[in-house]
């Protein structure tokens, strides 16, 4: 019997330090048990949780929580602010 690929994350390498790789940590744990149960209902592009471990990475552990929390109040579909379409995922994108 032939196993499905094995899933991988590229938000999740290239860590520079503890708080990075904790972070992915927690990411791959969310991902690997919790997010998978919603299958792919997410409406952005990167999802909600690849948009918090690259915002982290990006602005530090406080600013990069700071801008996880907001998109996490954006991820909705009563969202007044206007996105553009990835047109080929149809997705709204999100950049940190």
């Amino acid at each position: 019997m032939q196993q499905p690929p094995k899933k991988t994350y590229k938000e999740a390498t290239g860590n520079k330090n503890e708080v990075q790789y904790l972070f992915s940590g927690l990411f791959l744990f969310y991902k690997t048990f919790f997010s998978s149960q919603d299958m792919t209902s997410c409406t952005f592009t990167p999802s909600c949780s690849e948009y918090g471990i690259l915002s982290v990475k990006k602005y530090g552990l406080v600013m990069g929580g700071v801008r996880t929390m907001d998109r996490l109040t954006r991820c909705n579909g009563l969202s007044p602010t206007k996105y553009e379409v990835d047109m080929k995922a149809k997705l709204l994108i999100d950049k940190p």
